[in-house]
């Protein structure tokens, strides 16, 4: 049996190996040495190992998955080596993404202005609730990323018992203010530049342009808001509040800051990126640890900054190892499934080189939503489909069309699949059934969502 030290020291060797993974990711990609990328992997299977107990059924999953497609590459292709190093390249940029992340929204849960905006996003009055909550959610992921949904949760429901406590239509004020922070996360992922989804579709597909991608996506995601808006209320609209939560005033100096903030951390990413002459991915991983500490710094004072990094690094890192292992794994599957897959020949019996672009483009999402009952996450169909697209000799459709659709594919999971990683952190956070969140509450919005996708593409395309 383990003594607490033990367990301690085992806990802070974990923690060091976390923050190894991230900084030999970031050292890899700025230096290019294939060494140093190596020992990021080590850094990161040791981790997994270490952590083994701390897992829960769904990682196990994924880490067995892993193994059985690592032995099918091994035992069916000529040159399993470079698919199993792409494959691996994939996990440790997604594990090394999602830490470096999780560290800035660590940063960002002790920031007064986030707690400031987020009580007053849930404590709007019924007509402008939806927008502030749908809206506020997307712009707040920025920097909290998911992060936002942990924060926002709670928040929503001690303000509905405290507005009405008793009520029996407190469920239906639950039910109408979590739908729309989900909405708004989901479609979020589109078009924020910090979003996993478009980096992962970016490292894969290099030719996407993310400036016209997101001049795709936040239109969309407009139009989907005011839809989600007018189902609500349309929806709802016998519903009759009693309890009266007094409105908070705008918190006009903690819009500022946290724009102020935003902002900041976009000029990092963008100086990142024109120093190195490197990609968004790259700028948003360098740009994450000085935005941390800058942050930190802005909040507590240099005075306190040691020991709140080594509180950080101790506790809130190895609290991320469950979706790090999770995006890690999702990653390496589906890289390495792309890789069995005969992209050519799929394509062919597909006859993707004569079915109309848009129409392809809008199936894509539709597919992607589908498939991930089969608990294939959005992480993994992401990287399976950037990969599969990547591989074949001519795009089917331009590149950053293909880019938009699958991240598309990835917003309709995220209110669709029992799966998503999303669904499983407000499911956990609120007490709500996975079922209840995705197919009773959203399965509407969900399915206009995917239908408005045809026309959206087919104008996108000019009909071609």
């Amino acid at each position: 049996m383990q003594t607490e030290g033990e367990k301690s020291a085992r806990l802070s060797l974990v923690s060091l190996l976390l923050l190894s993974v991230a900084a030999l990711e970031l050292l890899a990609r700025i230096t290019g040495v294939r060494a140093v990328q190596d020992a990021a992997w080590i850094a990161m299977l040791l981790a997994v190992l270490l952590s083994i107990r701390r897992l829960t059924l769904r990682e196990y999953y994924l880490v067995a998955a892993s193994v059985v497609v690592s032995v099918l590459v091994v035992a069916l292709l000529p040159n399993p080596t470079t698919i199993l190093i792409g494959a691996l390249d994939q996990a440790v940029f997604l594990m090394s993404f999602i830490l470096l992340l999780g560290l800035l929204q660590a940063t960002a849960a002790t920031s007064p202005s986030v707690a400031d905006l987020g009580a007053f996003l849930t404590r709007q009055p019924p007509g402008r609730r939806y927008a502030a909550l749908s809206g506020g959610t997307a712009f707040l992921a920025i920097l909290f990323n998911i992060g936002v949904v942990s924060f926002l949760v709670p928040l929503i429901q001690r303000g509905i018992q405290r507005a009405a406590p008793g009520d029996p239509l407190n469920p239906i004020r639950e039910q109408r203010q979590i739908s729309a922070l989900l909405r708004g996360f989901a479609w979020s992922v589109t078009w924020s530049p910090t979003a996993i989804a478009p980096l992962i579709v970016m490292d894969l597909i290099p030719s996407v342009d993310r400036v016209v991608w997101m001049g795709y996506a936040f239109p969309l995601f407009a139009v989907l808001m005011v839809a989600g808006w007018l189902e609500d209320r349309v929806r709802f609209r016998a519903f009759k509040p009693r309890g009266v939560l007094p409105v908070m005033v705008w918190p006009r100096t903690a819009a500022l800051r946290f724009a102020a903030t935003t902002i900041w951390f976009l000029l990092l990413v963008l100086c990142f990126v024109w120093l190195f002459d490197e990609s968004i991915v790259f700028g948003v991983l360098a740009a994450c640890p000085l935005m941390v500490i800058g942050w930190l710094v802005a909040q507590q004072g240099a005075a306190h900054l040691p020991a709140r990094l080594r509180q950080m690094v101790g506790t809130d890192l190895t609290g991320s190892i469950n979706v790090a292992v999770t995006l890690a794994t999702s990653g390496y599957i589906g890289r390495a499934a792309a890789g069995l897959t005969p992209a050519n020949a799929v394509a062919e019996a597909l006859g993707l080189a004569a079915m109309p672009d848009w129409m392809m483009l809008a199936l894509i999402p539709s597919f992607t939503a589908l498939i991930s009952l089969f608990a294939l996450s959005p992480t993994m169909m992401a990287v399976f489909l950037g990969s599969f697209f990547a591989a074949l000799p001519v795009l089917p459709a331009d590149a950053t069309l293909i880019a938009f659709s699958i991240s598309c594919g990835w917003a309709l999971s995220m209110t669709f699949s029992p799966f998503a990683t999303l669904i499983l952190i407000v499911s956990r956070a609120s007490g709500i059934p996975i079922s209840t969140l995705t197919w009773r509450w959203n399965l509407l919005f969900t399915t206009f969502a995917a239908t408005l996708l045809f026309p959206v593409f087919f104008l996108l395309t000019g009909g071609h």
